[in-house]
């Protein structure tokens, strides 16, 4: 009875945030700031998803080729 959990290879990100959640937890500043952070992404993506139904697919990925 050991509770394992599995993330994506190259999911570095992903492991981490299953950490920080589980260890928030027991910590209530760390609680806090992960829910500051998932926050602001879902304002990112919001902005990202707003920004992209405006001007369509094409000209979005024109505008955030790396």
């Amino acid at each position: 009875g050991i509770p394992v959990a599995t993330v994506a290879i190259n999911g570095g990100r992903n492991a981490g945030l299953l950490a920080i959640q589980i260890c928030s937890l027991f910590d209530s500043d760390v609680h806090q700031k992960l829910a500051a952070f998932r926050n602001e992404l879902h304002s990112e993506v919001t902005s990202k998803n707003t920004k992209l139904q405006t001007i369509g697919i094409n000209k979005y990925m024109e505008n955030n080729k790396k």
